[in-house]
C-alpha cells in the first residue's frame, strides 16, 4: 500500500492525502482505487514486470488503440507530470493511473447482461477491423497453444496434478491452431467490461495489454468460457447453459460477422483448454505467472478449465445450430 501512495506522487491531479484501497481483481497486475481529497476517483496499477516486461510497448499500443477508437469505449490513462502515461518507482516498477468509470462489474454476468455484452466485444472487433496500425508484441507467444503445451511439458511433474496431466494429454491433438490478422482484444473476459451503474448497457471495455492481430473466433471463445467459468477460481465449473449461450452469440452476432459457425463452436473449447494448460504449468513452476492467495490455487483453475473444455467439446453441436441461428 506504500508503494501506490509514493507513486502517486507522480500524478499532482490526485492531491494530497488520497485514499488507497486494494483492488483484488485480475490475475497479473497489482490494482488500487484511489480517491482524492475532493472526490475525484481513480484507478491506479502497478504493472506486472515479468509477465509484461516491455511496459512501454503496452502503453504504446492502447495510445494507438484510442486513436483509432476515439476514446467511446476505451478509457485513456492520465499522464503524469512529466506527460507520461508510465511512472517508474525506486524499485524500477512501472505505474499506471486511469479515471474512474463509474459502473458495474461482473465476475458472473447475469441472463440480461449477456446480450450486451456479446454486442460489446462484437463492436470491438467491428471497430477495429479497420486498424491498420503495426502493434508491439506485449507477451511472446500469447494464444499460441503449441507453445503452452511445450512449456508445460518441460515444467516439472507432481504427482498431486497426475489427473490433469493426463487430462491435458486426452485433449491436447483435439485443438487446431487459430489463424487470422484481424485486431482483437485478446483477454475478452466478462469482467474486462464496465456496465452502465443501472442500465443494461456496456459503457468501457477495459484492459487492452493483449491486444493482437489473430483470430476472431478466440475473443468469442474467451468471452463464452468466462461468462460460464466465474472467477477461475472455483474447483467446480459452472454449469453450460444453452440458453445463456445463445444470448451471448446473439448480440456479438449483431455486431459482428460470424462466418464459420464451427470454428466460432469450436472456439469456448479450445481458449478453456489453452488456459488449463497455463495454469496447470504456472502451478507446476511455482505459481510464477498468475497470482494466488494459496498454494494449489492455479491447479485448482486448471481442473476448473478442464472441466469447462470438455463441457464446451460435448455442447459443440448445440452451438453451432446457435451461431447459424444468429449469424
Amino acid at each position: 500500500m506504500r508503494d501506490a501512495e509514493a507513486a502517486l506522487a507522480a500524478w499532482p491531479v490526485v492531491g494530497a492525502s488520497p485514499r488507497v484501497r486494494p483492488l483484488h481483481a485480475g490475475h497479473i497486475h497489482d490494482s488500487y482505487t484511489v480517491e482524492s481529497a475532493a472526490g475525484q476517483g481513480f484507478v491506479l496499477q502497478r504493472l506486472n514486470g515479468f509477465v509484461f516486461p516491455r511496459p512501454q510497448a503496452v502503453m504504446r499500443n492502447l495510445a494507438k488503440a484510442l486513436a483509432h477508437e476515439g476514446g467511446r469505449m476505451l478509457v485513456a490513462p492520465i499522464a503524469c507530470a512529466t506527460g507520461e502515461t508510465l511512472a517508474t518507482d525506486a524499485g524500477g516498477h512501472c505505474w499506471r493511473l486511469f479515471p474512474h468509470v463509474p459502473s458495474r462489474s461482473f465476475q458472473t454476468l447475469p441472463d440480461e447482461l449477456l446480450e450486451p455484452a456479446g454486442a460489446a466485444f462484437g463492436s470491438f472487433l467491428a471497430t477495429f477491423a479497420t486498424f491498420a496500425e503495426d502493434i508491439e508484441p506485449t507477451i511472446d507467444g500469447f494464444h499460441d497453444l503449441a507453445g503452452y503445451l511445450a512449456d508445460l511439458d518441460a515444467a516439472p511433474k507432481s504427482s498431486e496434478a497426475t489427473a490433469e496431466l493426463r487430462a491435458v494429454s486426452a485433449l491436447r491433438e483435439t485443438f487446431p491452431p487459430g489463424g487470422g490478422t484481424q485486431m482483437i482484444h485478446g483477454d475478452c473476459k466478462v469482467n474486462n467490461l464496465l456496465f452502465h451503474p443501472t442500465a443494461p448497457t456496456v459503457v468501457a471495455i477495459i484492459d487492452l495489454d493483449t491486444m493482437m492481430r489473430g483470430d476472431p473466433a478466440w475473443d468469442f471463445g474467451d468471452l463464452v468460457r468466462s461468462a460460464f467459468a466465474g472467477a477461475e477460481e472455483a474447483a467446480t465449473a459452472g454449469r453450460f447453459a444453452i440458453s445463456r449461450f445463445e444470448r451471448l452469440a446473439r448480440g456479438f452476432a449483431q455486431a459482428w460477422p460470424i462466418d464459420d459457425c464451427a470454428r466460432y463452436a469450436s472456439a469456448p473449447a479450445y481458449m478453456s483448454f489453452m488456459l488449463a494448460v497455463r495454469f496447470l504449468a504456472d502451478h507446476l513452476r511455482g505459481d510464477a505467472y498468475f497470482k494466488v492467495t494459496r498454494r494449489g490455487d492455479n491447479l485448482l483453475r486448471a481442473r476448473s478449465q478442464l472441466a469447462l473444455a470438455r463441457q464446451f467439446l460435448a455442447a459443440g453441436p448445440a452451438m453451432r445450430r446457435a451461431l447459424s441461428s444468429a449469424a
